[in-house]
Formats: C-alpha cells, sequence, structure tokens
C-alpha cells in the first residue's frame, strides 16, 4: 500500500505582521480512513442491498487537510 508523505517546514513569512498573524496550508487527496476510500457502505437486509455514501467523505473516497498556523509573539 502506497502512504503519500509531505513535509512542512515551519518558518515565519516576511508578510506575517500585525493583522495578518494566520496562515493556512491545504493538503489534498489523503484516502478516507472511514471507508478505506471506497466512498460508500453497503447496507440493507434480506436481498436489498443498498450504496449508501460515507458520512465522512461525503462518497468521495478522499480527504483534504487543512493546516492553520497561528503566529503570536513568543512568551518569555
Amino acid at each position: 500500500m502506497s502512504a503519500k508523505s509531505d513535509i512542512i517546514k515551519v518558518t515565519p513569512s516576511e508578510f506575517i505582521g500585525v493583522g495578518n498573524m494566520k496562515e493556512t496550508i491545504t493538503s489534498n487527496g489523503h484516502l478516507c480512513g472511514y471507508c478505506h476510500g471506497n466512498g460508500f457502505f453497503w447496507s440493507g437486509q434480506y436481498r436489498e442491498h443498498v450504496k449508501k455514501d460515507c458520512p465522512v467523505c461525503n462518497g468521495s473516497g478522499q480527504l483534504d487537510a487543512v493546516i492553520t498556523i497561528e503566529w503570536k509573539p513568543s512568551k518569555q
């Protein structure tokens, strides 16, 4: 099984300043762990099987990670 590995180097940007102390990084296309990437589950009883979308990924089979970094002054 393949694994996606990303490295985030955390360094304050030169554009960080008063009123602009947050930044957001998005990492797309991670396999949904709840449905194992299928995007659905089979449900039903007695010969009736119905596909139901995964409640976590809404049927896509993938999830996106949104990482927010908030910068603040160090306490000394």
